[in-house]
């Protein structure tokens, strides 16, 4: 049913910061994106054999306020696990809903041409899952 980690999302306060320190690792920024209508900046850094680390920046007060908190010294912090899926997404939504688990959207979206689905993390052990479907074009 899950195919392998396609990404970790890590919100943070300062992007360019938080991109530095990981090319200072040795990572290799891969591509970046602002998306507008989610109030957000990324950057997408490849890690290893096909796993990536999506840094995401609130470009709003409110977007900030909503994904990172309220506390001034909060920096970053993990927002959810991205994992590739190897069957239909749709079955395995209606097969963990029979879990307990309850979805962002009633049905999976579209992002870069790719599938995805969000489980509410109050549903899901705490833990905001993005199921990705990938288009066999950009898999």
């Amino acid at each position: 049913m899950l195919k392998r980690i396609d990404h970790i999302g890590v919100v943070v306060h300062d992007l360019p910061r938080a991109k530095k320190f990981l090319e200072s690792l040795g990572l290799t920024l891969e591509f970046e994106r602002e998306l507008p209508d989610r109030k957000v900046k990324a950057a997408f850094y490849r890690v290893g054999d096909g796993a990536r680390i999506e840094l995401i920046e609130p470009t709003t007060s409110e977007a900030r306020r909503r994904r990172l908190g309220d506390r001034v010294g909060d920096k970053a912090r993990i927002e959810h696990i991205a994992v590739e899926v190897d069957d239909s997404i749709t079955e395995i939504m209606q097969t963990l809903r029979g879990l307990g688990v309850e979805f962002v959207a009633p049905q999976p979206v579209a992002i870069d041409g790719n599938l995805n689905a969000f489980s509410r993390p109050d549903t899901s052990e705490g833990i905001q899952f993005q199921l990705v479907e990938r288009d066999a074009a950009t898999a």
